[in-house]
């Protein structure tokens, strides 16, 4: 039987500065605003201190040992968890190196299974790369008993490891996103608004420690700028919100590539975080390619895919395949990472009388909240009408995206909320399928259909409403094994 082992005791300190971090700067900026930085300080020794002990505890209790292709991990002081993991359970296994992991030459582990949710499974913090090898080896690989025999000093060794088997000892193909394509991902980059609306948060919060005097005096300034100066300041601000999310998304996706092996794929990104992601081809259940409303005019679009394992809380429990592609490399990009998908997809779409059911949808509340805006304040609610007219141009293209098709093994669905997405699925990867007809549908004849798929949230369901009931009728026939 394999010793217990421990992380490296580096370990101890990521995780206090860890925390550390994501306390101290809250409690930092309102000390500093209330001019009380040296009750912060003190706090902050003491929190130190008792972190400390913490940490330390935590690296000392936590164990694990690798046998006979199960991860054995044990952890706690006053109730001590003790947890098996199957190597069949096991879905994908991330590994990253966050700009503490760097300074030390470590990475961190994350082991997601099926059915584990978001959370991972179990994470190591603190392992060298020659371990962490060795974990992804022997749990996504390999017997760890039978083909690997590491001793405590070669799992510390920071040189690479032999491969288990010799035919995926290099990949099969390399995929790279490459700096044009990465200037393109952040310049169109959709988490603008996220960093605007931080910034407005944050600003929100601060202006209660600004005195009164002088929020009077910038806000008469301000005023007093007029209406031009406003806007330019305005645009200014999105400016900045624009280049910040820019430079985010580029530290994120910076050195994004893709390395192909006979059973698995393994993603790499990151520039001061980086990720390495190791996912399994028999636990793809869907591809999904999405056309955000500001790549689509220029021809750009995402592509995920939904696993049982390997998604996280910033892509929906999604795993991210790729940034950005121009659609004309896209049949030839899965042909080279997923042949399985690169299939044809036309589209049988919906029929002109589901229209109105597009537009009543969309622009129901626009209009009752404009009749009642109008009703309070006059004219000044008929600006409402703007509002309407860009919910009925949004109602129009969602009509004309939606639609569906299959072939023997494959089913797709095209809709749209705001960006359009296109979503396959194998037949064998689908759990169910269901065909709706509500008391509405039925008098126009339309019918909507939906499948639910595996993922990182234990499961995952597509839709697509409104379409010919004749065309929900063979979707349904096509999935159910009368057929």
């Amino acid at each position: 039987m394999n010793e217990l082992k421990r992380q490296h005791v580096a370990a101890i300190f990521i995780n206090l500065t860890k925390g550390l971090f994501q306390l101290a700067i809250p409690f930092a900026i309102v000390a500093f605003l209330q001019g009380i930085l040296w009750i912060f300080f003190i706090g902050i020794a003491g929190l130190i201190l008792l972190m400390g002990l913490f940490s330390w505890i935590n690296w000392l209790k936590f164990r694990y040992r690798l046998e006979d292709g199960e991860l054995y991990v044990e952890q706690g002081l006053f109730v001590k968890k003790k947890r098996y993991i199957q190597k069949k359970r096991i879905q994908a296994i991330n590994i990253s190196a966050g700009v503490l992991q760097r300074i030390f030459g470590l990475v961190k582990v994350n082991i997601d299974t099926a059915g584990g949710g978001m959370e991972a499974e179990a994470e190591f913090s603190a392992v060298t790369r020659a371990e962490a090898n060795r974990i992804r080896s022997a749990l996504l690989k390999g017997d760890s008993s039978q083909k690997t025999a590491f001793t405590e000093d070669q799992a510390m060794d920071e040189e690479p490891l032999e491969p288990i088997e010799a035919e995926e000892s290099e990949p099969l193909d390399k995929w790279h996103l490459g700096k044009r394509r990465l200037i393109y991902t952040a310049l169109t980059s959709s988490s603008v608004g996220l960093v605007l609306s931080a910034v407005l948060a944050l600003l929100s919060q601060t202006v209660q420690f600004v005195p009164d005097d002088l929020f009077e005096n910038t806000f008469d300034f301000v005023v007093n700028l007029g209406i031009f100066l406003i806007i330019v300041l305005t645009i200014a601000v999105l400016l900045v919100s624009w280049l910040i999310s820019s430079l985010l998304t580029i530290i994120t996706y910076g050195n994004f590539n893709i390395e192909t092996y006979e059973k698995e794929m393994v993603i790499e990104r990151g520039l001061l975080e980086k990720r390495q992601l190791t996912l399994a081809y028999k636990r793809i259940t869907a591809v999904r390619i999405i056309k955000s409303v500001i790549r689509q005019p220029f021809g750009f679009v995402s592509v995920y895919v939904e696993s049982a394992g390997g998604g996280n809380n910033k892509e929906q429990g999604s795993t991210l395949l790729v940034p950005l592609i121009h659609e004309r490399d896209l049949p030839a990009f899965l042909e080279q990472i997923i042949p399985e998908y690169a299939i044809k997809t036309p589209i049988t779409s919906a029929p002109k009388r589901a229209a109105i059911r597009f537009f009543i949808r969309m622009l129901f509340i626009p209009v009752v909240l404009t009749i009642v805006a109008t009703f309070i304040w006059g004219t000044i609610g008929l600006l409402g009408l703007i509002a309407i007219a860009a919910f009925a141009l949004l109602a129009l293209f969602q009509y004309r995206d939606a639609g569906a098709g299959s072939n023997e093994q494959f089913v797709w669905l095209r809709t749209r909320s705001v960006g359009q997405t296109l979503v396959l699925s194998p037949k064998r990867k689908i759990q169910s399928a269901t065909k709706q007809v509500s008391f509405f549908q039925r008098r126009r004849t339309l019918a909507s259909f939906e499948f639910f798929v595996q993922s990182s949230m234990s499961g995952k369901s597509f839709s697509v409403p409104d379409l010919a009931e004749a065309t929900g009728d063979d979707l349904y026939k096509w999935y159910s094994h009368r057929n």
